[in-house]
């Protein structure tokens, strides 16, 4: 028996109906599955990267530290011993020997850091009037007693005042980058240690960070300078990055005490990158690691692929659709 052909396209339309809801389902199912994949493969990346700013924020920092530590080792003075503190003739011989004593025992401490610190190029140790009684350095004559004065001297207030002082980055020889260090000397009369520390170890440290391929980091002082960065040339030019929307936002993430951003940004050699960074102790220093941004992205690309493709959402309604006519026929003659 001949089939109505109205039977056949009356059913035809309620199995593409059926087939348009199931399809319709099965979209918004993959949709809110596919951009909680993306959303999460996205957080991951973030953190990746957020992980390598602040890997080399902590061995910066530790480096740093362990300058510090070392400088501080030859701070020791006649002050600090309780009997020179005494009153009395007899005690104020033994206050001046003891004195030279320090001076001779300072300037072999001096000597040690020089040999076991190779960042450090110089030190100097300054009275509790500002002015330099030793001076020990690996490139100059050694000079003592000089009496130059450095009362007014940002590093001798600082640290007279019982802080470490780092000071903003400068170049030394138009070349190398280098920064002043200073620390208190003694318990109950304030001198002042200075150390002047090259850059070159971190420089070295942040050229071995593994970023990826066209991926880099670098280091910017308190004043935004370029202080480390794998390329030489771009240090000689000692660069102020202050103009950079990642040093900005860097820059008001600290001032706002909220975590710091990942950001997509033009990168310092250009091209736009993936930029994360981390602050580097209380010096106010940045690191930063920039990679290209398709290249970190690249991973979200996995999941809009396999959801295009013939395993994905469009794929089950392309394969069910072209059967509509079949199931209907189907439908239609097993009620008659």
């Amino acid at each position: 028996m001949r089939l109505p052909g109205s039977r056949v396209r009356l059913f035809r339309k309620y199995v593409v109906v059926l087939l348009v809801l199931v399809g319709g389902v099965l979209m918004a199912s993959s949709l809110v599955e596919l951009y909680f994949s993306y959303r999460e493969t996205q957080r991951a990346i973030v953190r990746v990267e957020r992980a390598k700013a602040v890997a080399a924020a902590a061995g910066i920092e530790q480096l740093l530290k362990d300058i510090e530590q070392q400088v501080r080792e030859t701070t020791r003075t006649a002050s600090d011993d309780p009997d020179a503190s005494q009153v009395g003739q007899g005690r104020l011989g033994f206050r001046q020997g003891l004195g030279a004593a320090m001076a001779e025992q300072r300037e072999l401490d001096f000597l040690r850091v020089l040999r076991n610190v190779p960042a450090v190029s110089e030190l100097r140790h300054l009275d509790l009037a500002g002015k330099e009684q030793l001076r020990i350095s690996r490139l100059d004559p050694d000079v003592v007693g000089s009496q130059e004065d450095f009362s007014r001297s940002p590093k001798f207030l600082e640290a007279g005042a019982g802080k470490a002082y780092w000071s903003p980055a400068y170049l030394k020889n138009e070349a190398e980058p280098y920064v002043t260090l200073a620390v208190p000397v003694g318990k109950y009369a304030v001198e002042v240690t200075t150390a002047e520390v090259s850059l070159g170890p971190i420089i070295k440290l942040v050229t071995q960070i593994d970023v990826g391929p066209g991926g880099y980091a670098y280091v910017v002082d308190s004043r935004n300078h370029l202080v480390a960065h794998p390329d030489s040339r771009m240090l000689r030019e000692f660069r102020d990055l202050s103009g950079l929307s990642q040093v900005k936002s860097a820059r008001a993430d600290r001032s706002g005490a909220t975590e710091a951003a990942t950001v997509v940004a033009d990168g310092l050699g250009g091209g736009r990158m993936l930029v994360a960074n981390a602050p580097i102790g209380p010096i106010g220093w940045l690191v930063f690691v920039e990679r290209p941004a398709a290249d970190a992205y690249a991973p979200l690309r996995a999941p809009i692929t396999r959801s295009a493709g013939p395993r994905g959402t469009a794929g089950p309604i392309h394969h069910l659709t072209p059967n509509a006519d079949a199931l209907a026929r189907l439908a239609v003659t097993t009620s008659g």
